[in-house]
């Protein structure tokens, strides 16, 4: 992972508060689509391809990715301090909007406009899911495998997942062993490319 400076951060942890609680107040169906809006277009944090660094990371991690997201970015800007204050961001204000909701979601969800409410919010979900995938294909660096690999890679994990049900950590795992192994081929390949023309 990249270690620049950055020309834009938090400027205290009130507001790394606060926009982690803009962030999750506002991820119906998927906070990962807000937070990389906010993060990367609106505030510049991080450029697409750090964003999908960590993203990757937060992935690979057990626990919930959008919960490691917000803890790396945390660290990264104010250290332990930071990271316990961007997952208190992400949780506080949602977890009173969700006992709220839980609280009278018997009384009014059967039967009512509510109930085909969420039924449709599922197929939004599902939408800003897949064009967050869209927006993070801009940031894979295909200078070393080139853009058929990646693309490939892509939709093995989408048949193993979607179709054939595996494991995420199956898919995860097994395909960035080969993603990595068809890198690690192909900077060796061109390493070996200029040692043969010095």
């Amino acid at each position: 992972m990249s270690l620049k400076y950055f020309d834009s951060k938090p400027q205290n942890l009130i507001a790394l508060f606060y926009v982690f609680s803009l962030i999750t107040l506002q991820g119906f169906g998927g906070v990962i689509t807000v937070m990389q809006r906010t993060l990367v277009d609106q505030r510049k944090w991080f450029s697409q391809t750090e964003f999908l660094e960590m993203f990757t990371l937060s992935q690979v991690l057990p626990g919930p990715n959008v919960c490691n997201l917000a803890l790396m970015i945390g660290d990264r800007f104010f250290g332990a301090k930071g990271a316990v204050v961007a997952m208190m961001g992400m949780l506080v204000l949602p977890l009173g909007v969700i006992l709220v909701l839980a609280s009278s979601y018997d009384q009014v969800a059967v039967g009512s406009p509510l109930a085909g409410m969420i039924k449709g919010m599922s197929v939004v979900a599902v939408g800003m899911t897949l064009g967050t995938g869209l927006r993070l294909l801009s940031g894979i660096q295909t200078d070393v495998v080139g853009r058929l690999v990646p693309m490939f890679v892509i939709a093995v994990v989408l048949y193993a997942v979607g179709y054939l049900r595996l494991s995420v950590a199956w898919a995860v795992f097994g395909c960035g062993a080969v993603s990595y192994l068809w890198a690690r081929h192909c900077l060796q390949s061109r390493l070996a490319k200029r040692k043969a023309h010095q």
